[in-house]
């Protein structure tokens, strides 16, 4: 999927193919909710779901009626195909970023604290916004900016809403406890987002689009040290002065 993704972004003949971006998101979705029937109740899970879903067609319907939340914007045709005017992509998008977002916290955690997994869940919502905005808007124009800018409450949205959705994931979810943080169902959650911000960044780096991605990227590196220097700290105040834990 991913090298699929470069041969489409980087030949002349791959423009066409664009539209595929809904099914590699859709791929996406499917493996997450695959992860997710695995770690929590299926009820609790398909619920959870439905929710995210139908409140991301909500907010970006309404995104794209009204300019608010994220300011004014509008589809074009290449994320096809739409409901009521906003692409399928997109809504799944949402869901897997979201999920994956709060699954990878978790995994960088270790189960430390869920609010914590919620605090760095939504940052990295929105640095892959960041990321995403020049990616999407300006490379593929799978939407458009009126006068061509970014406006910074887009930035803000992504992250309050980011935010919600990651709330609603860590409160519906009826989780099962015995799943350790580090096994591989919370690892290719983290994979999955890897390779999104990699591709976004690539992409936009090579299109010229390099403060913006710099700046994206920054936002990853601050998390994973500050928790780093978290789990040290953690590890060492749990060994007793004779250096045994």
């Amino acid at each position: 999927m991913f090298p699929v993704g470069f041969i489409i972004m980087f030949t002349e003949f791959g423009s066409a193919y664009l539209w595929t971006t809904t099914i590699f998101l859709g791929l996406q979705a499917l493996i997450t909710f695959i992860i997710l029937i695995k770690l929590a109740d299926l009820l609790s899970v398909v619920i959870t779901t439905a929710v995210v879903l139908m409140a991301s067609w909500f907010i970006e319907y309404w995104g794209v009626t009204t300019g608010f939340p994220f300011g004014d914007y509008r589809y074009t045709g290449i994320l096809t195909p739409h409901i009521g005017g906003v692409p399928l992509a997109i809504m799944f998008a949402w869901f897997t970023l979201a999920a994956c977002s709060l699954l990878a916290a978790r995994f960088l955690l270790k189960g430390s604290s869920e609010i914590s997994a919620m605090a760095i869940a939504s940052v990295f919502i929105l640095a892959t916004d960041i990321l995403l905005e020049p990616f999407a808007a300006f490379v593929n124009k799978f939407w458009l900016w009126s006068d061509s800018t970014i406006p910074m409450q887009n930035f803000v949205s992504w992250y309050a809403i980011g935010l919600l959705f990651i709330f609603t994931f860590s409160q519906l979810i009826k989780w099962y406890k015995n799943t350790g943080y580090g096994s591989v169902l919370y690892k290719i959650p983290a994979l999955i987002l890897l390779i999104n911000i990699v591709n976004f960044a690539v992409v936009n780096i090579f299109n010229n689009y390099v403060t913006i991605t710099v700046f994206g990227l920054l936002h990853f590196v601050v998390i994973i040290v500050l928790v780093k220097i978290f789990r040290d700290k953690k590890q060492t105040d749990t060994i007793d002065p004779a250096g045994k834990y």
